[in-house]
């Protein structure tokens, strides 16, 4: 899943609104007539917005050659339209406008920060942070958000809690609500963080259908997270509600369904969502739903679909790619080396806890798990505290021998979830 959504551009209504024949101001008005029936916004509708003012870009920049506020616009556009469709193209083509700035506008302070955004986004945090310092004068109250991000993802969570904490009580913005949120989520106090995202649902007053389905969809994970599954399917419906048709809330119910055991709902839901994005993790989802109905040829065929796709990614952008890529790559045994090389680079390019928790299963996978105990143990002593970590943990101590320890360890991952056996259960040692 890629990371979170930023509120659409200014200038994407601006834009819209030149587009429609209601924002010509030569026409003469007309009578006044019956509204129509409101329609519910959809999936669809949001990205023929989102196309339809990216195709004005070019017009705009070739009209407007110096002014790169016109080319910030358009990149964050398509980073909007990354963030909607997964597609990666936009965002090689959101750095390529970034990339085309004149050299007097790159210390701008918009341009540093689309510039780390960016890189946030594709998990460069080294070449993020780089970014924001290339613009000392950046206010604080402009980048202390993002470096408060790289922070959480760097595994250091304190200080991260603390700038978290600043902008809540300070600005106190909907987003950055959802960021102290994820960060309470993974450090040990779900309540908390689930009425922090309800809290940032009430402060939200725009009119984004996206951001409002998005908000929704958060409460969704988080409910899943601890295993509720009944709660995280009505999140995911309501989400649906607000943004009918959105690939990335109809494959996280279709997830929820094959938790449930609803296999053949999961799995009409997964075609369609592979049908329409062709995306390799909706892909894997589904060889996994054929494999555990006995269809190997076709589990097979869908894997083999999903490969090459990886490995597009991991060429074009490889830190990005690598923690999604890495799911793929830990099916088979045979590919144990691949994966763990990957879960090195994914970890190196941010070394907190979801990245250590990969590269634990890889060194399970690759027979190592002497490797991954004292590993896991370290990041759970510095503050990650989620149900997949403690159960990692526990079959790492069972491989390496260390039985007697094993049990409490998983206690503490069914305390936190008491689905941690279905959801995050590995196979078994190979050899």
């Amino acid at each position: 899943m890629i990371a979170g959504l930023a509120r659409p551009a200014p200038w994407l209504a601006a834009v819209t609104c030149l587009l429609l024949t209601a924002c010509d101001a030569a026409k003469p008005a007309a009578a006044p007539a019956a509204a129509p029936a409101p329609t519910r916004p959809s999936y669809a509708a949001e990205l023929r917005k989102l196309d339809a003012a990216i195709a004005e870009g070019p017009s705009l920049i070739a009209k407007r050659p110096d002014d790169a506020l016109v080319r910030l616009e358009v990149a964050a556009l398509h980073l909007e339209r990354a963030r909607l469709t997964g597609a990666y193209e936009d965002y090689g083509r959101a750095e390529a406008l970034l990339a085309a700035l004149p050299d007097a506008a790159r210390t701008l302070p918009a341009a540093c920060m689309a510039r780390a955004k960016l890189h946030y986004t594709l998990h460069r945090l080294s070449r993020a942070m780089a970014a924001l310092a290339q613009c000392p004068s950046l206010p604080d109250d402009q980048s202390a958000g993002l470096r408060a991000d790289i922070a959480m993802q760097s595994g250091r969570y304190a200080e991260a809690e603390a700038a978290y904490r600043a902008l809540v009580n300070g600005i106190g913005l909907s987003p950055q609500y959802v960021q102290l949120a994820h960060l309470r989520g993974r450090t040990g106090a779900p309540g908390e963080a689930a009425a922090l995202l309800e809290a940032a649902e009430r402060r939200y007053h725009g009119g984004s259908p996206t951001m409002k389905a998005w908000l929704k969809l958060q409460r969704g994970l988080l409910a899943l997270d601890r295993g509720r599954l009944d709660e995280a399917l009505a999140m995911y419906r309501l989400a649906s509600d607000e943004l009918t048709g959105w690939w990335l809330v109809d494959e996280h119910i279709a997830e929820v369904l094959a938790l449930e055991g609803r296999t053949e709902d999961a799995r009409r839901i997964y075609k369609d969502v592979v049908e329409r994005t062709g995306a390799p993790e909706f892909l894997d989802a589904l060889a996994d739903l054929e494999a555990q109905a006995g269809r190997d040829a076709e589990a097979r065929a869908l894997a083999a679909r999903a490969r090459p796709i990886y490995e597009q990614r991991l060429a074009g952008f490889p830190e990005a790619a690598a923690g999604h890529a890495l799911g793929h790559f830990m099916r088979d045994a045979a590919d144990a080396k691949l994966a763990l090389a990957l879960a090195q680079r994914n970890h190196a390019a941010r070394p907190g806890g979801e990245a250590v928790v990969e590269l634990a299963k890889a060194w399970l996978l690759a027979g190592q798990p002497r490797k991954a105990v004292p590993l896991l143990q370290a990041e759970l002593a510095r503050g990650w505290d989620t149900a997949e970590a403690w159960w990692v943990l526990g079959e790492a101590l069972e491989r390496a021998g260390q039985r007697e320890r094993s049990p409490a360890a998983r206690a503490k991952a069914l305390q936190r979830n008491p689905r941690s056996a279905q959801m995050y259960a590995l196979a078994p040692p190979q050899g």
